[in-house]
């Protein structure tokens, strides 16, 4: 018999990057916040929710795969939930009308040629324009995001609700003895410029790379460019070989993370589009000065804390490069700033509004 006040929530992405940080933060803040008669059961990997309080429901289908659409609602009934919280918009189309879902961003729809496949295009729009505006509400993480469903798929304001995310609590100015020994761990100098994320086009690496590049030409002193995250464009090794002052990491320990974040000399986001986008707000968190693309959510999230500049401009970006590199004063104050806006964004405040929208659908 279904629970009237038990939400279900699918966790089967706790361990990913964006979207696993934003279920690990939630799963935090509901810990904290959760009313008495409010109950909740998890849908995943049982050893990947162990530390967590609630029922857990073992389930292992892969995520955009057709066995999700058995597995999840099954798993939903089990769960006696009257309400199914999926994270990420492939809700299945049975439970459409019994989720809430949160949708992060419409880059399937607005940057379809990333895609790796017409069937991953076709997959993406029924989603969008089909299972998505059956749910009961959907939760999205900026208001640019919210702009973007409303515009795209004339999805009414007063269905959209939207909560900030957060950051990790690891991400915190760290101590300079720390700092070294993670610079060294990495054979890393102690000036460099750093980009975190995934390699991806919609993530503009192509650009930063020849921006890069170009302003080195103009200036050998330029502190050399440090990457930090999985590539998924091929053929970019290349790109980056060619570049003795460029340096990829790839994926590294996610303790040493902020320490690269606290002693970069400068931290470069030069991204077409993002839902929220972490990484510049890892770095506020941790005292790097950012350099940040003007589009999509950024300017939203980063506010008056960051450098700003066109992502398609290769010279307004590598002007504003220099003009941050040239002004230490500029960078203490973007330090500064960057400090207390990170501090605005809290677990706290999501899962506050999370249950709010909780408590409407289940009443």
């Amino acid at each position: 018999m279904m629970t009237p006040r038990r939400v279900c929530i699918d966790c089967r992405m706790i361990g990913a990057s964006g979207i696993g940080t934003y279920l690990r933060g939630l799963l935090s803040g509901l810990s904290d916040k959760k009313p008495p008669a409010l109950e909740f059961a998890l849908l995943g990997r049982a050893s990947e929710l162990i530390d967590q309080p609630w029922d857990r429901i073992e389930v292992d289908a892969p995520i955009y795969s057709f066995k999700e659409q058995v597995a999840i609602p099954r798993a939903f009934r089990r769960s006696k939930a009257a309400l199914l919280h999926s994270p990420h918009y492939n809700v299945p189309l049975r439970v459409a009308s019994r989720a809430i879902v949160t949708v992060h961003d419409l880059i399937h729809l607005k940057f379809p040629q990333y895609l790796s496949s017409n069937l991953a295009k076709a997959y993406a729009k029924f989603y969008f324009h089909f299972v998505i505006p059956r749910t009961r509400a959907i939760l999205t993480v900026s208001e640019n995001t919210k702009r973007d469903l409303m515009e795209m798929l004339r999805i009414p304001a007063e269905r959209v609700t939207v909560a900030y995310p957060a950051i990790s609590k690891e991400f915190t100015p760290q101590a300079r003895d720390l700092c070294r020994r993670r610079l060294a761990e990495y054979q890393l100098p102690e000036e460099y410029l750093l980009y975190v994320g995934n390699l991806k086009e919609s993530k503009n690496i192509a650009f930063l790379l020849e921006g890069y590049r170009t302003l080195k030409t103009r200036r050998p002193d330029l502190p050399p460019l440090v990457l930090v995250g999985r590539n998924f464009i091929p053929g970019i090794e290349k790109a980056l070989a060619q570049n003795a002052s460029v340096r990829w990491i790839g994926e590294m320990k996610p303790e040493s993370l902020p320490s690269l974040y606290a002693a970069a000399t400068l931290f470069i986001f030069p991204s077409l589009y993002e839902g929220f986008g972490l990484p510049p707000l890892e770095a506020m968190a941790c005292g790097a000065p950012v350099l940040c693309s003007d589009r999509a959510s950024l300017p939203e999230v980063a506010g008056d804390a960051a450098v700003f500049f066109n992502p398609e401009s290769l010279e307004d970006f590598m002007a504003s490069l220099e003009r941050v590199l040239q002004d230490s004063s500029l960078r203490r104050q973007l330090r500064d700033k960057g400090l207390r806006r990170a501090a605005l964004f809290s677990w706290d405040a999501l899962a506050e509004k999370t249950l709010s929208l909780y408590s409407r659908h289940l009443s």
